[in-house]
């Protein structure tokens, strides 16, 4: 937990940070639920941060969940439990969010050293059970994706099987080739310039090993820190000789966390080598820092959307993975937002619902990568089972609706997918597929030739003025076509007009 204070100048004091160990993930990963004496343990500690938050006199609270939870058959029994004894409402974030939190943090501190901001890195966490990556380009993240390895498996792989140490290594090394392979199918890079390491094993190692960092309690010498393939295997080959309690003596951490360091540091120095790089970056950032900018943010402007634009260049990557036309899609975008931004009045939606409209816009025809028959329904499939920069699982199921139903039929309750979202959603779905369609229609030839067009309300229409001398038969043929769900939706009929130039 982390407390902090903002003040009316926008500075954020930081009041009380505190760690209580709790190992939910060994459970999760083993037997795929929590046992109620687990979900007690952790009850009793969140009673007392409680406590603590109350003395404080906190207003504003986020608390979220990530892998040990998002894992866990009866999660949603652990969320209720700790609600009802504590009144902390709990979120289960998808490992694009936690991805989103943790650069938020990372970004704040690479600002500081231009030098590591030039180039491609890859910024990663090795948490218990899942591998959260990101592509950084020139500062700003390009793609993500999450992979289920953590530290649980490899700690397990340490602890049995083959009874020579070296041949368990060499099945964790194994898995990390395996787990680079997927990395760099999914991630559109070629050479990495750096390779940025998020998390306490990674703060743990650049301090043992003399590199800044800081980390379990020690003041830090500076907020980013290295540290080399040569001392992670060094320090990798002291702890694998002692037992946790022994590790724990040694380095004043607690015995649970120090079951981790020892798999997490030869995984760090085989990305090293599979990478070509020397060194490993250590940030002293965490997802909780990026937690508390998203909630700083949120308190002053009142926007709950982190980093839009990359975002939207995820979605753009993603497009341009399935081979769709990107021109056509960041233009159809464009065109959604003018007409988002033209009907506000009758929507009533924010800067999320327009942010998932131009995901939605520029990846609908994804689809066409595995067939060009019935190309909507497979866009839904694929962006099911992707990834996109800053997207919870939720907001991805409303992207993949309005997506799908860019051409053909509507939304309609028969259809498992979208009857199965809470209402709100299927709201959302509705309003912004009417929108996508018509702006489909506004570049049915894929040309652009619809461009800055004037949008406004009058009366009963939704009026798109085109200024120039272009032909706009298609468009208007195919607006007339695809215009019925807009007005279903809106109670507004769109009218394509040409105008003098």
């Amino acid at each position: 937990m982390l407390i902090a204070e903002l003040k009316p100048d926008g500075t954020v004091r930081t009041l009380e940070t505190l760690e209580r160990p709790i190992a939910l993930g060994r459970e999760t990963f083993k037997t795929g639920t929590l046992s109620a004496s687990s979900i007690q343990k952790a009850v009793n500690v969140l009673r007392q941060f409680r406590t603590l938050m109350d003395t404080y006199g906190v207003t504003h609270t986020r608390a979220v969940a990530t892998s040990a939870v998002r894992a866990a058959l009866n999660r949603d029994t652990f969320v209720d439990r700790v609600f009802l004894a504590t009144g902390i409402e709990i979120e289960v974030i998808e490992g694009s969010q936690e991805t989103l939190l943790t650069f938020a943090a990372v970004q704040r501190v690479l600002e500081a050293h231009p030098e590591y901001g030039d180039g491609d890195a890859l910024m990663f966490e090795l948490g218990g059970g899942a591998t959260e990556w990101a592509l950084v380009r020139n500062g700003q993240v390009a793609a993500s994706i999450t992979h289920d390895l953590g530290t649980v498996a490899m700690r397990d792989a340490l602890r049995a099987g083959e009874p020579d140490r070296r041949s368990r290594t060499r099945l964790i090394t194994h898995n990390v080739r395996e787990m680079m392979n997927v990395v760099r199918r999914s991630l559109p890079f070629e050479k990495v310039t750096h390779l940025v390491a998020v998390g306490s094993e990674a703060r743990f190692a650049a301090r043992a090993a003399g590199g800044g960092s800081g980390g379990n309690g020690a003041e830090p010498a500076t907020d980013i820190g290295t540290v080399s393939a040569k001392d992670l295997k060094k320090l990798a080959d002291q702890i694998l000789t002692m037992t946790p309690d022994q590790v724990a003596a040694s380095f004043s951490i607690a015995p649970n966390e120090a079951e981790s360091l020892a798999p997490a540091f030869l995984v760090y120095a085989e990305l090293l080598r599979l990478n070509q790089a020397e060194r490993l970056l250590v940030p002293r950032a965490s997802m909780r820092d990026g937690l508390l900018l998203h909630m700083v943010r949120s308190i002053q402007s009142g926007s709950t959307v982190l980093f839009p634009d990359q975002t939207i260049a995820a979605a753009v990557n993603l497009a341009r993975k399935y081979n769709a036309d990107v021109a056509h899609g960041t233009h159809t975008a464009t065109l959604s937002r003018a007409i988002f931004h033209a009907t506000r009045t009758q929507h009533q939606m924010g800067e999320k619902e327009q942010l998932l409209l131009e995901v939605a816009s520029i990846v609908h025809d994804i689809g066409g990568f595995v067939a060009a028959r019935g190309h909507h329904r497979h866009t839904y499939y694929l962006l099911i089972n992707s990834e996109v920069f800053g997207l919870s699982g939720m907001d991805l199921e409303i992207v993949a609706n309005v997506a799908r139903y860019h051409r053909r039929g509507g939304p309609q309750s028969d259809h498992p997918a979208y009857a199965s979202l809470p209402r709100q959603a299927r709201l959302a779905v509705n309003r912004l597929s009417a929108i996508l369609r018509v702006a489909d229609a506004l570049d049915k030839g894929h040309t652009q030739r619809v461009a800055d067009p004037k949008i406004s309300v009058v009366g009963d229409e939704l009026r798109i003025e085109v200024a120039g001398g272009e032909d706009l038969a298609l468009e208007r043929l195919t607006l007339d076509a695809k215009s019925g769900l807009f007005e279903e939706v809106f109670g507004l009929k769109p009218v394509l007009i040409e105008t003098p130039a």
